[in-house]
């Protein structure tokens, strides 16, 4: 098993919430799974979980088709092919031995078999099985849900074949899309003995001080580079009862933790359980929700309040910086003195770091994993030990603090991390996790402005990328776009247009859009949007293969540029679409000329036309962007010869060989598009279905004024006679009804209550 096992079999023997979770994972990349409970039952209704739980665990729901379910009574026999089994039946260590045996006794001998537990020990739980099946078992922890939480730990028993792990890493990375660490065969591992520690110290040194709820949840969310959720909202949303369980199970099995009585329940914590408030699942946790209204807990009297959210005009200047120039803000006593946020930062994140510090060599072999665990299982910016290089002695909380800085830092040199031994090692640099950040630039190129840049990946192939809020577009963008493709580097082997923000594109710039319309500078508009035109082609056309990297938003005119290019690699989780219609407008960038090319090609050889363009109409006026990569594909955006990639980390460094594949092929940009249209007569039936969709209520009076502008293009106009056209002229048309449209008050409204609510206006 390795990078190459794009398809297997896996038998995953326990339908629980996790074991579902597993098989969805599976059955995402392409496998086919069995599922497999004591109760047949039981397996089928772990596969309607599947099916029904939201946010959704299967890409598409016709991937449930890849699971079978079964029972341990009777199915055992498909163990004997499989090339993986999972084992993610209860937290119990007779019942996972006693699977262990069954498994044994059935599996094959190339089969790799796993333990899916969250802390209970590998060596013990295998020690009664055969050499051979040692040899090919570990543990796999997934977090749940694997689809969204990327990390992945592996633990290894002294029996695992090296070789066998090394393998199985290489799949999980490339085909299952996760970000593997290795960790030590100890209670918790590495991410629910640091986790569960860290929260539980926090909660009590929150009573303990008298800090808010909200003001802890602010404290600990983005100001820190950690999720929204922060504290006592990924309390909530775990659920009390469950951490409860879990500090209980780390307080039994570590007997000399440093911060075992700090895994002991605090008395409010207790009492919110007692009285069934578990968290969000239950209605009330430390937050509860009344109506539209969130109250939230008052920690002294255990009664409900209005929230009292922290002050946001220092919040937000202090958001305005890196996180490293933060820190000083928020915890240096130079500048925070004795205020109390700050002496609560301090407290929390000293006794992080002295934790880690005190336990890693029980748990990881350096640093490197703990911050990785940290980073990719919780969505923290930096690692406990990262941000400790940061860390001045000054801002220690009392005299007996360990000295968790060994020497200067934990990081070393650059390029090198501290393992528990005080040596230093150079930091893995794996090809396929290549980083776009410290690239030069290409030599022959000015190619580095505010709103975009190009590095060099190597090969030939160089890297456009943009730098704009959620890389919006704007007239910059267009410039820079045209110059790259017009002055690339000596003899360029191609072009990869992606980065590693967020997203690739939340599209145009609105603000921007909004301002020209609020002065009527409409020839403005007209000219920027043909300056957007120019650019889109010129990378269609490019000499040389270009190939979009799009990931997240890739809305508007970051979904217009996408389409442009010669190949699209996409992430699984993307966001893509032209949702232009929403805001009052139609998609302007070659959108709708390019969705009715793909329609075309679609339908193969002979096209009609009108069937093309009305296949066309639905996709753009019936708004709905993806959800993942592979509604992507099911809607259009995506074609046969684009690729969906699991592991964003990889994206760009997929990107690049595929632009050298293209290259060696003997890449030639495509010939001028002859675009077929059905005229004035394809119009009437287009105006046709707009109107029916109107009568059942898909579209607002103005919906439906603006599916008419789009009609209008993909007949090639008002009075068009069946027949080709050029690509200019169903650009020109985008263009001027584009601009006819900035016009209208409606449109205005709809942008200004997008801009100002986060929503869209059906007026």
């Amino acid at each position: 098993m390795d990078e190459n096992s794009l398809s297997g079999k896996a038998v995953v023997i326990g339908a629980g919430t996790m074991g579902g979770g597993i098989a969805a994972d599976l059955a995402n990349a392409g496998w086919t799974v069995y599922l497999l409970d004591v109760r047949r039952e039981a397996a089928a209704a772990g596969k309607e979980r599947v099916l029904t739980q939201r946010p959704p665990l299967l890409f598409l729901p016709e991937f449930a088709d890849r699971i079978t379910i079964g029972d341990t009574a009777s199915d055992l026999a498909v163990l004997a092919n499989a090339d993986w089994v999972v084992e993610a039946v209860a937290e119990s260590m007779p019942i996972k031995q006693a699977v262990l045996s069954q498994v044994e006794a059935h599996c094959g001998p190339q089969t790799l078999v796993t333990s899916n537990t969250s802390g209970l020990g590998l060596t013990a739980m295998s020690a009664h099985c055969g050499n051979d099946f040692r040899r090919r078992f570990f543990g796999t922890h997934f977090l749940n849900p694997p689809r969204y939480l990327k990390l992945l730990e592996v633990i290894p028993t002294p029996d695992t074949d090296p070789a066998l792990l090394a393998g199985f890493i290489r799949f999980a990375e490339a085909v299952l899309g996760h970000r593997v660490v290795r960790a030590r065969d100890t209670p918790g591992f590495i991410s629910t003995r640091l986790w569960i520690a860290h929260l539980m110290d926090t909660i009590h040194t929150a009573i303990e001080q008298g800090v808010t709820i909200e003001t802890v949840d602010a404290l600990t969310g983005p100001l820190i580079g950690r999720p929204r959720s922060a504290t006592f909202r990924m309390a909530d949303v775990v659920g009390l009862d469950i951490i409860a369980a879990v500090a209980a199970n780390q307080y039994a099995a570590l007997l000399d933790d440093p911060l075992r009585e700090r895994l002991l329940l605090p008395d409010v914590l207790r009492r919110l359980i007692d009285t069934g408030r578990t968290g969000e699942k239950a209605g009330a946790g430390f937050y509860k929700r009344e109506g539209k209204e969130i109250l939230t807990l008052d920690l002294t009297t255990l009664e409900y309040r209005p929230r009292r959210e922290p002050p946001v005009d220092e919040l937000l200047r202090l958001m305005a910086l890196p996180l490293g120039e933060r820190l000083p803000s928020l915890v240096d006593p130079d500048e925070t003195g004795d205020d109390p946020p700050a002496v609560f930062l301090r407290t929390i994140l000293n006794t992080l770091f002295q934790y880690g510090n005190a336990v890693g060599p029980e748990i990881a072999d350096g640093v490197l994993a703990i911050d990785q665990t940290m980073r990719w299982g919780f969505g923290w910016e930096r690692g406990p030990f990262a941000m400790a290089d940061r860390w001045k002695p000054s801002w220690r909380i009392g005299q007996g603090a360990a000295n968790y800085l060994a020497g200067d830092s934990f990081r070393g040199d650059p390029g090198k991390y501290r393992t528990f031994t005080e040596a230093y090692v150079p930091i893995p640099q794996a090809a396929e996790y290549l980083r776009l950040e410290g690239l030069r630039p290409p030599l022959e190129a000015l190619q580095t402005q505010p709103v975009a840049s190009t590095v060099q990946l190597g090969g030939g192939v160089s890297c456009l990328e943009f730098h704009t809020k959620m890389n919006t577009l704007q007239p910059k963008t267009f410039a820079f776009l045209r110059e790259a493709i017009r002055h690339p580097p000596e003899q360029p082997t191609g072009f990869v247009i992606g980065n590693q923000g967020t997203h690739f594109s939340a599209g145009y710039d609105l603000y921007r859009i909004v301002d020209w319309i609020e002065h009527e500078h409409f020839t403005t508009i007209d000219q920027e949007m043909a300056a957007c035109q120019k650019a889109f082609l010129a990378i269609k056309y490019a000499p040389f293969p270009t190939v979009a990297a799009v990931h997240g938003f890739t809305l508007g005119g970051g979904c217009e540029c996408a389409l442009h290019c010669a190949v699209i690699l996409a992430a699984s989780e993307l966001s893509m679409g032209l949702p232009e219609l929403q805001v009052g407008v139609i998609p302007c960038g070659g959108g709708i000329k390019e969705v009715l090319i793909r329609e075309l090609a679609r339908l193969g050889k002979d096209a009609d036309p009108l069937a093309a363009a009305r296949a066309a109409l639905r996709t753009l006026i019936l708004p709905r962007s993806s959800s993942n990569a592979y509604e992507a594909q099911r809607q259009g955006w995506l074609r046969p010869k684009d690729q969906i990639i699991h592991n964003t980390d990889r994206l760009i460094y997929e990107a690049k060989l595929r632009t050298i594949a293209l290259a060696l092929a003997g890449y030639r940009p495509p010939p001028k598009a002859k675009i077929p249209v059905s005229g004035a007569r394809g119009l009437v039936v287009l105006r046709a279905d707009i109107e029916a969709l109107r009568a059942e209520g898909q579209l607002t009076d103005y919906d439906t004024h603006v599916a008419d502008r789009i009609a209008l293009v993909l007949c090639g106009g008002e009075d068009a006679a069946p027949g080709v056209v050029g690509e200019q002229a169903l650009l020109d048309l985008e263009r001027a009804l584009f601009v006819e449209l900035c016009r209208r008050p409606e449109t205005l409204a709809r942008m200004r209550h997008l801009l100002e609510t986060g929503k869209h206006l059906r007026n």
